[in-house]
């Protein structure tokens, strides 16, 4: 620590730090600039590479005719089609094999449904289509729709639109959610610290720092791991927020020293000497809590791991190496107008820290009990926790594909956008196979088989819209039913089985990542603060705070943005995402607790939530606002994610740091760091207050 500060100090080793700050963000700009390129967003490249369903499309691929990407065409009339619609669908049919699309294969002729109120025409786009193409192949589509009869209903569905609208939710997501950020993040920078110039120093450390991590994630993308929007998204929030609370950490133990030494250059050295410590563990936990994910089934949620990784080490680079010197570069001058003088009291804030210690201090057991109490009401909420989200629900907003779906269920069977694959590659089961998908339920079709060498598919149509909770107990009892004759030797694939399992894979995920993270979190935490007891009340702490947080999070899912379900990632997201970032504000108030407790545990508490307290807050405010920026995209999923870490953040901030930790820390006394009690320690000198 001694060296860093030194070198982040020094008269020329600090502008010696700037200029490779410029130069290496000067080279990485071609790279974070290429990374919406290597996104991948279709469901199917989630999937674990063993499940039922990634081995079915493995023996599909082999069949070109039925290895595509339909889009298909819609044209509904609630009073029956007329004449005049046929005639346009013929025309439609022809303008659509004119356009000539790239990715297409083929297009079929106009069907008209039973009951003569819809027509469909299915346009087959090539299967290894990037999303960027079959957005740009849908969009062609859709306009060459213009024109149609009055009262005639158009729409483009199918798995292609669906994709087609989601790269188009996710178009652009860098440039909204960089700007949303970067909005929300200077608003509450200046209530901050209400300076004209202080803000923007953490700004453009986070801003290089983010460049850095993005052409890191490029290179991961480009190894071989999914990325995808969400992972970008998450990424831009996850280093604006985390960088931040790191400069505000920093900056309040700058200007500290400030009001003591005279020499800025001396006060940075001694706040790093301090903080960097606890800046590096912090986000060591963080890192290593997030590379847990690594053991995830699901390939987008495992990419997460390593991407969020290096979005963090990158932030913490940035704001022990770049901060320091840009501050130092403008001296006490970058605080103005409220620059900090040598001994200069500490300005009063509208809620004193140290007014409430004092009241912390006089009642930890009912402060303690009602904290506990009130988290523990918020779980109640579990009980309204709601079903996984359907795809065609994942999107805030009416989308085109979810309106062309709508108007395909009225005459045709809702499962024809998604049909469900049967395969094997064992052909000689094939009509078994058939005969029992005929039998099962909720089949509405069974379509021809197609057979080649040693393997055989055939399609079967689903009655239900192939993304819902019904279509998925069809597509269970079909494996289960091929399951019990053939064992694994036939396989079930397509949209449903798809869902089916990310949702298995999700839910193995859950159980086997939270155990990991919560075991690096006690062992981090144990190394840092030298106890065995302190570490499991904390850890326990943040674990109550994140079922109260899922809880009330299930019920404004319900009852405030009413949508259809939760994704099944939010809730291994969020846990990871607020036990890993609760880390910060737990090591930076223990840690100070520890060091104020020498000589007299009780002193120490009040000392360190007093100090603490301002800066704690302050970085719970700017962190749950950050993710509440993910709402700006018109995805559920992102939506639940932003709404569960920011309601977090806010109650491990105002409740169980500021209120439950002190408290408990109160009453347990020297038993809170046991083995290793601090009061045996010499008593340290009175640090100096924020």
């Amino acid at each position: 620590m001694k060296l860093l500060a030194a070198l982040v100090t020094g008269r020329r080793s600090r502008w010696v730090l700037i200029v490779i700050w410029l130069g290496g963000a000067a080279a990485l700009v071609p790279f974070s600039s290429k990374l919406t390129a290597v996104e991948q967003n279709s469901q199917a490249s989630f999937v674990p590479s063993g499940a039922p369903s990634t081995l079915a499309a493995d023996i599909q691929s082999q069949f070109p005719a039925l290895n595509r990407l339909s889009a298909i065409v819609i044209l509904y009339r609630r009073s029956g089609v007329t004449t005049g619609d046929l005639a346009y669908a013929k025309a439609a049919q022809a303008r659509v094999t004119a356009l000539g699309i790239a990715g297409a294969t083929g297009v079929s002729a106009p069907a008209l449904s039973p009951n003569h109120d819809g027509i469909l025409i299915e346009v087959s786009l090539g299967a290894n289509t990037s999303a960027t193409e079959v957005a740009s192949d849908v969009t062609q589509l859709r306009a060459s729709l213009a024109g149609h009869p009055a009262g005639l209903e158009v729409g483009v569905g199918g798995p292609a639109a669906v994709l087609a609208d989601t790269a188009g939710a996710f178009s652009g997501i860098d440039g909204i959610l960089l700007l949303a950020t970067v909005l929300v993040v200077t608003v509450l920078l200046l209530l901050t610290y209400r300076s004209l110039f202080l803000w923007l120093f953490p700004l453009i450390t986070v801003g290089f720092a983010t460049l850095l991590g993005q052409a890191g994630v490029y290179l991961l993308a480009r190894g071989g791991f999914v990325v995808n929007g969400m992972s970008i998204g998450i990424l831009t929030v996850l280093m604006f927020g985390a960088g931040t609370d790191y400069s505000l950490l920093l900056v309040a133990r700058y200007r500290e020293e400030l009001r003591s030494e005279p020499q800025p250059a001396r006060a940075m050295a001694t706040a790093l000497e301090r903080v960097a410590p606890t800046l590096a563990v912090s986000a060591t936990t963080v890192i290593l809590s997030l590379l847990v994910l690594l053991v995830s089934n699901e390939r987008d949620i495992r990419a997460l791991g390593p991407v969020g990784a290096i979005g963090i080490a990158a932030v913490l680079l940035g704001s022990l190496t770049l901060l320091p010197p840009l501050l130092l570069t403008f001296g006490r001058a970058a605080f103005w107008p409220l620059v900090p003088r040598v001994g200069q009291a500490p300005r009063a804030h509208l809620l004193s820290w140290r007014r409430t210690a004092a009241w912390v201090g006089l009642h930890p057991g009912p402060v303690a009990g009602a904290g506990i109490g009130a988290l523990a009401l918020l779980c109640l909420g579990l009980l309204a926790y709601p079903p996984s989200l359907p795809q065609s629900k994942s999107f805030s907003g009416k989308v085109a594909s979810t309106t062309a779906q709508t108007l395909l269920s009225r005459s045709f069977p809702a499962g024809s956008t998604g049909p469900v694959v049967v395969a094997t590659k064992n052909p000689a089961l094939l009509p078994a196979a058939e005969r029992l998908a005929s039998g099962v339920a909720g089949i509405a079709s069974v379509g021809p088989a197609y057979v080649h060498h040693d393997a055989a598919v055939f399609l079967a149509t689903l009655a239900n819209a192939p993304d819902g909770t019904r279509a998925e107990a069809v597509v269970r009892a079909l494996r289960s039913a091929e399951s019990q004759h053939f064992g694994n030797a036939v396989l079930i694939g397509g949209p449903t089985a798809v869902q089916i399992d990310l949702n298995q894979a999700a839910a193995h995920d859950r159980l086997l990542v939270i155990p990991i993270v919560l075991l690096v979190v006690l062992v981090m935490l144990g190394l840092l603060l030298r106890s065995v007891v302190a570490p499991i009340l904390l850890t326990a702490s943040v674990v109550l705070s994140f079922l109260a947080a899922l809880g009330l999070s299930s019920l404004a899912v319900r009852l405030i943005f009413g949508f259809a379900g939760m994704d099944s990632s939010v809730a291994l997201l969020g846990f990871v995402f607020l036990v890993a970032l609760g880390v910060d504000y737990t090591v930076f108030l223990a840690s100070r607790i520890r060091q104020e407790a020498a000589g007299d545990p009780r002193r120490g508490a009040q000392v360190a939530l007093g100090a603490t307290g301002g800066v704690i807050t302050s970085a719970g405010l700017v962190l749950a606002a950050t993710f509440t920026v993910l709402g700006v995209l018109p995805l559920v999923a992102l939506t639940e994610l932003g709404f569960l870490v920011a309601v977090g953040v806010l109650l491990d901030t105002f409740i169980v740091r500021s209120l439950v930790v002190p408290a408990v820390a109160l009453l347990l006394g020297d038993r809170f760091w046991w083995p290793w009690a601090p009061s045996t320690l010499a008593p340290s000198a009175e640090s100096q207050t924020t």
